[in-house]
């Protein structure tokens, strides 16, 4: 009897076993961690004006003004080479002619032949008040040209009577017989410029001479 007794009491420890849950242990073996309370940001600034808009590099504007454009005369000045021929090897000067040189203070424009035929040689009977040999370029006689640039120093009017003669530019002749080379003007590297005294552009109206070998 008591052995089975003994033997029922095994069989109820061993039931009570079974209907235990199986995570029973580990649930009471670990504690339940508290969920973390979320963390207080604290007062949100506003987002500034600055912070939203980009900044970007603004070039500093400039007023553009106009080009000053001088007071047109209606005079004309007239000026012209005159031909003339000369023999192989021989020199020969060129006049320059004006007409309608009224009231003026400056003038400038550039005098081109062809350095194949002509040889610069000289500047002979300058017509108009402080022209002279300094008012002339000759880095540039290699290549046929010659600057031309004359101001009355005093800077008063200057007149003179028509088909005066302002200076002569003489040359010796190189090229061979039957050879020919215009003498014209030109803006380059010298601008044609006529001022007269009230500080007026004056027109230029250039006419080309020629110089031909015999």
């Amino acid at each position: 009897m008591k052995d089975f007794l003994l033997f029922l009491l095994l069989l109820l420890v061993l039931a009570g076993c079974r209907n235990e849950p199986k995570n029973a242990g580990a649930a009471g073996a670990v504690a339940e961690q508290p969920a973390a309370a979320p963390q207080d940001p604290g007062p949100q600034q506003p987002a500034t004006a600055e912070a939203s808009v980009e900044k970007k590099d603004v070039a500093p504007t400039t007023e553009s003004r106009p080009a000053y454009t001088p007071p047109q005369s209606q005079d004309v000045l007239t000026i012209t080479a005159r031909s003339a021929q000369a023999r192989p090897g021989a020199d020969v000067c060129v006049a320059f002619q004006v007409k309608g040189f009224v009231n003026l203070l400056a003038m400038q424009y550039t005098i081109a032949w062809d350095p194949g035929v002509l040889e610069f040689k000289a500047l002979n009977n300058p017509g108009l008040p402080y022209l002279d040999r300094a008012d002339f370029g000759y880095n540039r006689l290699q290549d046929g040209l010659l600057p031309f640039v004359w101001i009355n120093d005093a800077l008063q009017a200057t007149t003179v009577p028509d088909e005066s003669v302002v200076f002569e530019v003489c040359f010796k002749a190189i090229g061979a017989s039957g050879q020919s080379t215009a003498i014209r003007f030109q803006q380059q590297p010298t601008p044609f410029e006529v001022v007269n005294i009230n500080e007026e552009i004056v027109k230029l109206e250039p006419v080309e001479g020629r110089v031909t070998i015999e």
